[in-house]
């Protein structure tokens, strides 16, 4: 018994079942295209695995070490011998209020961990929420409760750039108004970080007006957003932003060697900053410049290997916009034989989550033996 995972470019589930079927299946970890919730894979993968405790989330774009795919399903099974408890829990009601989503699944989850000795090394949570709710509020809620002793690790959920549904999946439910929680107690070793090919520039200012709820920044240095950020950038006004300019200057907290990034979406009425994840008042961020993504992700795994010297799977969580440079740039499959020595599935999400909902990284989970 070991993990085991594949891959299907046509949905067709006995297949994809059968590939990672193997007994005593104590968890499974499955992610899909939007097109493939007709197929309603939550059920078939239950079904089949009615021991097991089973997550999954809608992708834009999945990651296996068969290949990299555009459309379809992935699925990882870990057995006994790598999970000794695992269980599921499912909150819905993110994109009206996130934050008391949040708050009730994390009473439900501190209500199973009870007379438990919960320690990072053995326990690890895995989280899944639609990518349209304001994940942050959620993230915000498991990160300041002090009595949550374990890592938890994963990503929004994704649709094709549509931004009308994505999907979260718990045992046998879905839900496009959801957050789905994995706690796995295991038995082998594992790793996590989150990655970023981009690095602070010199430049540095304060954010002066915001509406985080809103995810609008409003002033930076006390003057107004979208013109401030064109300047700095070297674009003649605002109005000539573009998509481009946003991808390749992002901004980032840094926080010690660590850089969680804060990715600009648009302008607002011509003044502010929209971005993909809140931004507080007062908050000193940098200007970043990408850096070369598959020599920086190559470098990450080496790392991994570090810390895990016999990898045997890893759990990607890409981000959607690095997923769109690695396509402008063709390198897609380049990114994917990355991790193809490993048994290795993922995701290309709306956000990452590493004790925060950031953007533009690459979060990873390394399974050892």
């Amino acid at each position: 018994m070991a993990i085991k995972v594949a891959a299907s470019r046509s949905g067709d589930m006995d297949a994809l079942i059968t590939a990672i079927g193997q007994p005593q299946v104590k968890a499974v970890i499955y992610f899909f295209s939007v097109a493939c919730e007709r197929l309603e894979p939550q059920k078939a993968i239950k079904r089949a695995f009615p021991q097991a405790a089973c997550i999954g989330a809608s992708m834009i774009g999945g990651w296996c070490s068969s290949g990299a795919l555009d459309k379809g399903i992935v699925a990882m099974s870990l057995s006994v011998d790598e999970v000794e408890d695992a269980f599921i829990l499912m909150q819905e009601g993110v994109k009206e209020a996130p934050s008391a989503a949040g708050k009730k699944i994390l009473n439900a989850v501190k209500a199973r961990l009870t007379h438990r000795n919960i320690s990072p090394n053995r326990y690890l949570g895995l989280i899944f929420f639609d990518g349209l709710c304001r994940g942050e509020e959620i993230m915000q809620v498991f990160t300041w409760e002090l009595g949550l002793n374990l890592p938890l690790i994963g990503g929004a959920a994704a649709d094709e750039l549509t931004f009308t549904k994505t999907l979260v999946a718990a045992e046998e439910k879905i839900s496009s108004d959801g957050v789905a929680v994995l706690i796995m107690k295991m038995k082998i070793p594992f790793f996590y970080s989150h990655y970023g090919h981009c690095t602070p520039a010199t430049t540095s200012f304060v954010i002066t007006k915001a509406e985080p709820i809103k995810r609008i920044v409003w002033e930076i240095n006390q003057e107004n957003a979208a013109a401030y950020y064109a300047k700095t950038i070297g674009v003649s006004s605002a109005d000539n932003l573009q998509s481009g300019h946003f991808a390749k200057n992002p901004l980032g907290i840094v926080i010690g060697n660590a850089v969680y990034i804060r990715s600009i979406s648009g302008v607002v009425d011509g003044k502010g900053l929209q971005f993909y994840c809140s931004l507080e008042e007062e908050t000193e961020v940098h200007l970043l410049k990408p850096g070369d993504l598959i020599a920086h992700t190559h470098k990450a795994v080496q790392e991994a290997a570090l810390y895990i010297p016999n990898i045997q799977g890893a759990l990607l969580f890409n981000c959607v916009l690095r997923y769109l440079e690695l396509q402008e740039l063709k390198k897609t499959d380049a990114f994917n034989r990355l991790f193809s020595h490993l048994n290795c599935i993922g995701f290309n999400t709306y956000g990452e989550e590493f004790h925060i909902h950031h953007n533009q990284t690459l979060t990873a989970v390394f399974f050892g033996r």
